[in-house]
């Protein structure tokens, strides 16, 4: 059995940035949808509220070494950081760079490039594109890029897999040239010093271009939506999920955005899905995938009421009590798997409006937090007992006792490189 780790994906729209000022208003960030948010039907758990109105500013080192400090004593190993590149153009870096900038802040750290177009879908505009993703085959743009990318992956807190750094695509098959752009990047950072770079594939539905695995070194399972829209599932499915459908995410993006605001005219209705049903599909999902490493993924809740109001998805019968038992569960399955196969990948540490987040709210607290601390504490414990049977079977001290009664055959790292994949 291995060490089951968690990760939390980290979005960084909670500090104001002069584009989303011109595009939304002045002032906007993700937590004005947030309190805005309407329920759609009695009892719907909206809108959200952090514990003790904690609408916090990412832009502050206060709120980062908050978060930081909350997510280490619960367990997690370390947040993936959303990054925004629109060729050299960067949106909602503050955060990030502030972490980089700050070793105090010492937390293990990936990024995941969110390679999207931005437009008014929130608000049914689907047609107009606030910033465009392009792709262009640039190596002097690839090169700007590597530059910037090789101070998060040079640096000791950087997440790191077979020793090299990670880092994630949210939409591989948006990228034209992915083979060459990935091989430019892993020749830089090999001339670099790095042994290269730790490519991972970020799976929310069946790869449109399924080639392109090849060029990856794992894939993450982007949860809710990769066991949703996996061929087997067999729960309460919305439009979206219909197979007959699924070529056209090869489209380009506005053609796709095209689509979604006919489908928001024709249905601009809510969809609903069951947690259990989905729960249940997800922690039977395989963790290998095309000969290679697929990581599971977590979810806490998934409810988007705050950015799509009436066409909402969301999900029906969520709470601390049923996602401490499916993590559980979860993590449970995957301490058989080797390394990085009992990696979790939780969605998210803070998703405010889209409902999936650890942070504590006014309604449940702590509590999601805890659950994946006493999870992990127990699957850990779990695997200790059955990694040194004797000590057990005779009435022997575990874990912290066992450190003081063994002396140096149990000792313990330094946190930062106990955080660090090997």
């Amino acid at each position: 059995m291995t060490d089951v780790r968690a990760y939390a994906l980290y979005f960084p729209q909670f500090h104001r940035i002069a584009e989303n000022d011109a595009w939304w208003g002045e002032g906007f960030t993700d937590w004005v949808n947030v309190r805005r948010a309407q329920p759609l039907f009695p009892a719907h758990y909206q809108p959200r509220v952090p514990l003790g109105g904690r609408y916090y500013d990412q832009s502050e080192r206060e709120t980062l070494a908050w978060q930081i400090d909350l997510a280490r004593t619960h367990g997690l190993s370390g947040f993936c950081h959303y990054h925004y590149w629109f060729e050299g153009k960067q949106l909602l870096n503050t955060p990030t760079d502030m972490v980089l900038a700050d070793r105090s802040l010492d937390f293990p750290f990936a990024l995941a490039w969110a390679n999207e177009t931005w437009s008014r879908r929130w608000d049914g505009q689907n047609h107009l594109i606030l910033i465009e993703q392009t792709h262009r085959r640039d190596h002097a743009m690839w090169l700007r890029h590597f530059e910037y990318l090789f101070r998060f992956w040079s640096d000791p807190r950087a997440i790191t897999i077979d020793r090299r750094p990670v880092f994630m695509i949210y939409r591989p098959h948006h990228i034209p040239d992915l083979a060459e752009l990935l091989d430019f990047w892993r020749e830089r950072a090999i001339e670099r010093g790095l042994p290269g770079v730790y490519f991972v594939a970020i799976k929310q539905y069946e790869f449109p271009r399924p080639e392109q695995i090849a060029h990856f070194d794992a894939i993450m399972q982007f949860a809710p939506f990769e066991a949703m829209f996996s061929p087997t599932y067999r729960g309460p499915k919305g439009l979206e999920q219909e197979r007959w459908l699924q070529p056209l995410r090869r489209l380009p993006d506005a053609w796709q955005h095209r689509l979604r605001r006919w489908k928001d005219q024709l249905w601009p209705t809510r969809t609903e899905y069951d947690y259990e049903s989905l729960w249940a599909h997800l922690v039977e999902r395989p963790t290998r995938e095309a000969g290679k490493p697929s990581m599971p993924g977590a979810f806490i809740d998934w409810d988007n009421t705050a950015r799509y109001g009436r066409r909402a998805r969301l999900f029906l019968g969520a709470s601390p009590e049923r996602f401490r038992h499916w993590f559980g569960e979860l993590a449970r399955r995957v301490a058989a798997k080797p390394a990085p196969e009992s990696y979790i990948w939780i969605n998210a540490w803070n998703e405010w409006s889209e409902g999936t987040y650890l942070e504590p709210d006014e309604r449940y607290g702590l509590a999601h937090l805890e659950a994946v601390r006493d999870v992990l504490a127990e699957v850990r414990s779990s695997t200790e007992r059955k990694a040194d049977p004797v000590q057990h079977e005779v009435g022997l001290p575990v874990g912290k006792d066992a450190e003081r009664h063994h002396g140096s055959r149990h000792h313990q790292s330094h946190p930062r490189q106990e955080a660090r994949l090997r």
